[in-house]
């Protein structure tokens, strides 16, 4: 039985309504920033393009291989060529957020391409992590969606054709938490690894909201305990969204959702807050979007009792299962409290080598355990 068929449909869902915002959020300020008056005008990216390109053929398909966007091939003018792109974007994503059998592999193509054409002309002002971010993971989604939804179904068979690229999402994930975590300390900055950095985050990001100005107001024991807690869920609870034991990987992405929904109320990231969680659907599977569904619903669960040697042996297992996942939790905190302690304020308990070493031995173990554990 396919465990994640829901699950994938919901992420493909989640990804076209991030579409639809970024394609939105662009749309009202192409006039402003690439319009023939607009801070930094397409028209004249285009013809820079053709100028440096004089020597070669000079027709929308040499220019295309050399720069990929749509804008040579639409007979418009290029502010209005990309409000176009634009306009479609987000009509496209919205009837594939809506209606399941829109949500198929030539859709996402489409998507993509249309945000590509439109990122490589937007030159500083789409040059932010989200939307990088955004392109990988669209084109992700186009390796998830089916061929073809006719016949679309979620009680299917298991397939590791639809298996490995939602498992890719998930390296994804792994990827940019992990990093995000890493390159805060590898950046050597003297506030990272004195744990004061979010005594200046809050004032001094692009656009704080009116609660950073709360945020900014605690005090500096919760700042640096809040430093700590950004460290362990982005360095450390990555490694657990490739452990095979469920429980622990629902934890490891909650606490990646909980620490999105923290910066989303802080500051405005556009929509990377938005698109980190929908990444964090590749740590659940459809038993347990069931289970949401039934608290959100406050639905019965079926109560009908299996055979009592059924019982017998689940329980047994069970209970050898929870042990597991608290020994290994629990070998977790002990893990946490040696690397950070308290004596009238936190410290950092390893220094710059340590955490250098630590890096470089741990990467290609994970990617190779990672790899393992998705084989079994």
């Amino acid at each position: 039985m396919d465990k994640t068929a829901r699950t994938r449909d919901l992420f493909l869902a989640l990804i076209a309504l991030t579409f639809m915002f970024a394609f939105a959020s662009l749309y009202v300020q192409v006039p402003g920033l690439y319009g023939r008056n607009g801070i930094k005008p397409v028209h004249n990216w285009m013809q820079q393009m053709i100028k440096e390109n004089k020597q070669s053929s000079q027709t929308a398909e040499s220019y295309f291989m050399k720069e990929p966007t749509l804008l040579w091939f639409i007979k418009l003018e290029p502010h209005l060529a990309m409000e176009l792109l634009c306009i479609l974007g987000v009509l496209l994503s919205f009837v594939c957020m809506i209606w399941k059998r829109v949500r198929t592999m030539p859709t996402y193509f489409l998507l993509w391409l249309f945000y590509l054409s439109v990122y490589k002309v937007g030159d500083t002002f789409l040059w932010f992590q989200w939307d990088i971010l955004l392109l990988e993971v669209g084109f992700l989604s186009i390796l998830v969606a089916p061929l073809s939804n006719k016949n679309s179904d979620a009680k299917t068979e298991a397939n590791i054709h639809k298996e490995i690229p939602f498992w890719l999402v998930k390296w994804l994930l792994f990827r940019l938490m992990f990093a995000s975590g890493v390159v805060k300390l590898t950046s050597q900055c003297p506030t990272w690894w004195g744990l004061t950095a979010l005594n200046y985050h809050y004032e001094s990001q692009c656009i704080p909201t009116p609660l950073a100005w709360w945020a900014h107001q605690l005090p500096d024991a919760v700042q640096q305990f809040s430093v700590i807690g950004t460290y362990i869920i982005e360095i450390c609870l990555p490694f657990f969204f490739f452990v095979p034991l469920r429980p622990l990987r629902l934890f490891a992405g909650y606490a990646q959702i909980f620490l999105m929904v923290a910066i989303y109320l802080t500051g405005n990231y556009n929509f990377f807050n938005i698109l980190t969680v929908v990444l964090c659907l590749s740590l659940f599977d459809d038993n347990h979007l069931s289970f949401l569904s039934r608290c959100l619903s406050f639905e019965k669960k079926d109560n009908r009792n299996p055979p009592q040697n059924e019982v017998q042996g689940n329980k047994i297992w069970n209970i050898l299962y929870v042990l597991l996942n608290l020994s290994i939790f629990a070998t977790f905190i002990y893990v946490m409290s040696t690397l950070f302690t308290y004596n009238g304020k936190f410290k950092l308990t390893f220094n710059k080598e340590e955490f250098n070493t630590f890096v470089k031995w741990s990467l290609p173990r994970i990617i190779f355990a990672a790899s393992f554990l998705f084989v079994l």
